[in-house]
């Protein structure tokens, strides 16, 4: 995303209607490509104290919500987050 002023400060969006978006960017160091796909598998982590048991939760609160959690990220540019649900009529 465009407009923003660099300096690793985090961002987020929200959108509305009909589905609800939450945009989460930042200005970080990124994520390898190779590596988005396994974002949310069980037991998956890439920190030396970390469970791999977070983003899987997430995941799955998101899915049974009906929702979607798409990732975008390069190495050395930043990267965005977008959990996309529907709103409650």
């Amino acid at each position: 995303m465009r407009g923003y002023p660099k300096g690793g400060e985090p961002y987020i969006i929200v959108r509305s209607f009909p589905w609800g978006s939450f945009l989460f960017q930042d200005q970080g160091r990124g994520i390898p490509e190779e590596l988005l796909p396994r974002l949310g598998e069980p037991i998956y982590t890439l920190k030396e104290k970390g469970t791999g048991l977070g983003l899987m939760i997430c995941h799955k609160i998101i899915r049974q919500h009906d929702g979607s959690i798409v990732y975008q990220s390069k190495v050395k540019e930043e990267t965005l987050v977008k959990i996309t649900l529907p709103l409650a009529c």
